[in-house]
């Protein structure tokens, strides 16, 4: 198993350069030093639990996603949530209520032609 900081780290940049952020940008967010930050992203850092924290409510994501790595979610389907997780992430109230109630749209949509498609011929 490779290191868990290298890992977390890869996971750090993940979400930075999806963001289009520098370092000194998340610094800045997440109240860090941005060679810190670097660190972190190179394996280099023991990060914190107060860091950690910091970090992923710099990012508007939960703890735990830092830590859902790519290999242990490589479908595409795995890497599609992720770049959906990092447009949302950016998002303020009512641009989030629009893309729940498209979502819930397509789910409905999707639920709709199952049913029909489950439904015998006459």
């Amino acid at each position: 198993m490779q290191n868990i900081r290298i890992r977390l780290g890869a996971r750090v940049r993940e979400f930075r350069k999806n963001l289009g952020w520098s370092q000194e940008k998340l610094g800045e967010k997440a109240e860090l030093h941005p060679t810190y930050v670097g660190g972190i992203e190179r394996g280099e850092r023991n990060v914190s639990l107060d860091n950690l924290v910091k970090i992923s409510e710099a990012f508007k994501i939960g703890l735990a996603e830092l830590f859902q790595f790519p290999e242990e979610e490589a479908t595409e389907d795995g890497t599609l949530r992720e770049k959906i997780r990092a447009e949302i992430s950016v998002l303020n109230g009512a641009s989030l209520k629009f893309v729940l109630g498209f979502v819930s749209s397509v789910g409905k949509f999707k639920r709709e032609l199952v049913e029909r498609a489950d439904e015998p011929s006459s």
